[in-house]
């Protein structure tokens, strides 16, 4: 395992999709998931989010998390990809339980335990409430805290940002995931705090993110893109805005289809650019036709790019 003390890396990260074999019982197909990790390794990717809303957490057995995560760390440093963060989903109901998920990520070889906060009690988490329940699961585990903004997710429920402010001084939390999707709460998030690391939760804003001092993103798109989305880092960061703005436009148009359409998309996608994938594990369903075409009608023109930029590397 890497060393735990470092904030992660500013960069794109992909919250990694968990690919199930085509029986009765959809199990974990662990081949078909290394293949996913090193595919994004190779072409650059500075890490991944594994078992998160895209990788389908709330469908996985402890065990199945436990067996993932091995997998992953088994085939980056196989592969001499040393520096290749893993974020593992943490996320849980109960303060012991997202501190029992954490500490079976961090054995398993994961860097960082990336969590969402409990919400089936909603009415009953104030907002000192939740700052007490990252606090404690922060103390309480060996690898770093990322917190995981998703109000969609979570009924409703998010960290304002004066008590990200106040979470980000904790020497055990390091960073947050965004996919509250706003930009002036990560303008407020990156300028109140320090040795703290602001991602988007989408590239669909990735210049904007960046702009107002966010460090990267962690994006669904670029499981199916990911040239493309580090192009797009790439170009930021060097100050070729012109190129920049062009190019988050086509991401931000094709970057729907996927958003609009939730996890069956995204599988589709992946599906039908890499050749691998699957479906859903049930009881989601399927993606209905009409919106694999749609998918691919929007996604097309990215792939082309991805296609020309991965050419220009071999």
């Amino acid at each position: 395992m890497s060393n735990t003390s470092r904030r992660p890396l500013a960069g794109i990260h992909v919250p990694t999709i968990t690919i199930f074999k085509d029986n009765k019982s959809q199990d974990i197909d662990i081949e078909a998931n290394k293949k996913h990790i090193l595919y994004l390794a190779q072409a650059g990717i500075q890490g991944v989010l594994i078992q998160g809303s895209t990788g389908e957490q709330v469908a996985l057995t402890r065990e199945e998390r436990k067996e993932l995560t091995r997998a992953t760390r088994e085939v980056v440093e196989q592969h001499g990809f040393n520096n290749f963060t893993i974020m593992a989903g943490a996320g849980a109901q109960s303060t012991q339980e997202a501190i029992t998920l954490s500490k079976d990520a961090a054995e398993a070889g994961a860097d960082y335990a990336c969590i969402l906060p409990p919400s089936f009690f909603a009415p009953s988490m104030t907002a000192q409430a939740l700052e007490d329940f990252y606090t404690e699961v922060a103390d309480s585990i060996p690898i770093p805290v990322i917190i995981y903004s998703w109000p969609g997710a979570s009924s409703g429920l998010e960290v304002t940002s004066d008590g990200i402010a106040r979470l980000a001084k904790h020497p055990n939390i390091v960073g947050i995931k965004q996919t509250d999707h706003n930009v002036g709460k990560m303008a407020r998030n990156a300028a109140q705090t320090q040795d703290f690391t602001v991602l988007a939760g989408a590239s669909d804003y990735l210049t904007g993110a960046l702009a107002v001092g966010a460090h990267g993103c962690i994006t669904g798109l670029a499981n199916i893109f990911p040239r493309v989305v580090l192009e797009l880092y790439r170009l930021f960061k060097e100050g070729h805005m012109e190129a920049a703005t062009k190019l988050q436009g086509q991401v931000a148009a094709s970057e729907w289809a996927v958003l609009a359409n939730g996890i069956p998309s995204t599988k589709y996608a992946v599906n039908f650019y890499r050749g691998y994938g699957g479906v859903p594990r049930r009881p989601l369903p399927p993606t209905p036709s009409a919106v694999q075409t749609t998918v691919q009608n929007l996604l097309e023109h990215l792939n082309s790019i991805e296609t020309t930029l991965q050419a220009k590397i071999i």
